[in-house]
């Protein structure tokens, strides 16, 4: 017997095809976490230009009658990104330690492992609550990603089949 026969042989059991939708939300996180680590480490790096960057207020004509339009900014803005050099280090801590947990678990994922799928849940509770920590339930208006997130956590929970 060869060593081509022991790799071929009837009764191996073939490693299972990662299904296409997979491999999609894959290339979408890596993208996704390649533009966050890109946007911590220029937040962490050059702290002091990201501090003095200004608010930009535009004036808004509200009409209480009017109907509110498909893409009205119902958020609270009145809380502004804050100054402080060392909040601003810590977010950008917390969403690069978001971004390599979910790049990780992602990767594990793409090559079908599941323990990935645990890795990417924990990066995205980090991305949730750290900033929470750090500013306060106002920090849930810039964790749009990690939001974003949860949608991911639910359509990868629908591929846990497929993983080992």
């Amino acid at each position: 017997m060869t060593l081509s026969d022991s790799t071929t042989s009837p009764g191996a059991n073939p490693k299972p095809k990662r299904s296409d939708f997979l491999t999609l939300l894959c290339i979408l996180t890596f993208l996704s976490c390649g533009i966050s680590l890109i946007d911590s480490v220029t937040s962490y790096t050059k702290t002091e230009a990201v501090a003095r960057t200004e608010r930009i207020d535009r004036p808004r004509k509200v009409d209480p009658n009017a109907k509110p339009e498909y893409f009205e900014d119902r958020s609270n803005s009145d809380d502004p990104m804050p100054g402080d050099t060392e909040v601003i280090r810590s977010l950008a801590g917390a969403d690069f330690f978001y971004g390599i947990l979910t790049l990780i678990g992602a990767v594990l994922m793409f090559f079908q492992r599941r323990v990935g799928f645990y890795v990417y849940v924990a990066g995205v509770l980090v991305g949730l609550i750290a900033p929470i920590s750090v500013v306060g339930i106002s920090a849930l208006q810039t964790s749009f990603g990690a939001l974003f997130s949860l949608i991911f956590v639910g359509l990868y929970a629908y591929c846990l089949r497929e993983m080992r």
